[in-house]
């Protein structure tokens, strides 16, 4: 039984640090670069919350590109179920090209390949088996999103959602069915407004659509903030990481706040442990490089909330 199913977008990043944004018919100096690390948003989860110890299962598309057969094997390597995986005959895995200027904003282009050229119907192993307990809903093609949900649903399983102010992956129609199927919504501030202006309400609390609904939202170096029915809590940066690639701090926090949400902790520590896996993620360049392990992860949370986890 998987702890986790995840769906969205498979990636190979290039990660680019620039020395400014250009604009159009403008140049901008490439600074570093990688070769091409393991990305996506929901596998980055996937694998960090393997890492951690959980069983995690994903549902994406790759290309049967040598990218592809090697994400696959990396995969199974960590530990992440790849029955729900599918190598797709002469397609090419997805790629992003991330350009990060010296103030953290980010400019992405992705080429979709693979992930694009699903077809329905999805066959779901996990789910049509019922061997889930949990479901994450990542960017990701609106049809496959669509399709996962439905079936989540049906088996009577919680769905998380990773929000993303992409209007391809999430097209304003399908943000209701999403916000409403959602029991933990996690985004950031660019992309609670896109919500927001979607929804025509202007206080990130009015987004809740029942009273179980958590909103995780990530500000960066201000940290995060974490909206029950009732309250809201404040949850601080972690000092002391040196900041190399912001990429996919996002999808660390993300993975944390559920690691501890899965062993019974309140929002608020799960908030905590959000904050604590994504101070890993920005150490080193590439989303899933420096994913600790359980007692690693532990051990900063001990060190900055002078108590640990097994004993919150």
């Amino acid at each position: 039984m998987l702890d986790l199913l995840v769906t969205g977008y498979a990636s190979i990043d290039y990660l680019f640090r620039i020395s400014r944004s250009a604009g159009v018919d403008e140049t901008a100096v490439i600074e570093t670069g990688s070769d091409g690390e393991y990305g996506g948003c929901g596998l980055n989860v996937a694998v960090a919350l393997a890492r951690l110890g959980f069983k995690v299962g994903a549902v994406v598309a790759l290309g049967d590109d040598p990218a592809g057969r090697d994400y696959l094997a990396y995969l199974a390597t960590n530990g992440v179920d790849t029955r729900d995986i599918v190598l797709l005959p002469g397609q090419k895995t997805s790629r992003s090209y991330i350009f990060s200027n010296p103030q953290g904003g980010n400019q992405i282009y992705f080429y979709p390949g693979a992930a694009k050229a699903w077809q329905p119907p999805l066959q779901i192993h996990h789910l049509a088996s019922q061997q889930a307990r949990a479901c994450l809903v990542t960017v990701g093609d609106p049809r496959y999103n669509r399709e996962f949900v439905r079936q989540s649903i049906l088996c009577g399983l919680p769905v998380f959602w990773q929000m993303k102010a992409d209007i391809q992956a999430y097209p304003p129609e399908q943000l209701s069915e999403l916000l409403s199927a959602s029991r933990v919504l996690f985004m950031n501030l660019t992309e609670a407004r896109y919500l927001m202006d979607t929804r025509g309400v202007d206080r990130i609390e009015a987004l809740q659509q029942h009273p179980q609904q958590v909103l995780a939202l990530t500000l960066g170096s201000k940290g995060s903030r974490v909206f029950t029915q009732d309250r809201w809590c404040d949850i601080p940066p972690i000092p002391g990481a040196e900041l190399i690639d912001p990429t996919g701090a996002g999808d660390g926090y993300t993975a944390g706040f559920l690691a501890a949400w899965f062993k019974g902790y309140s929002p608020e520590i799960c908030g905590r442990v959000g904050a604590v896996l994504a101070s890993f993620v920005i150490e080193k360049t590439g989303c899933q490089t420096n994913l600790p392990d359980w007692k690693t992860l532990d051990g900063r949370y001990t060190s900055f909330f002078q108590q640990t986890l097994t004993t919150e």
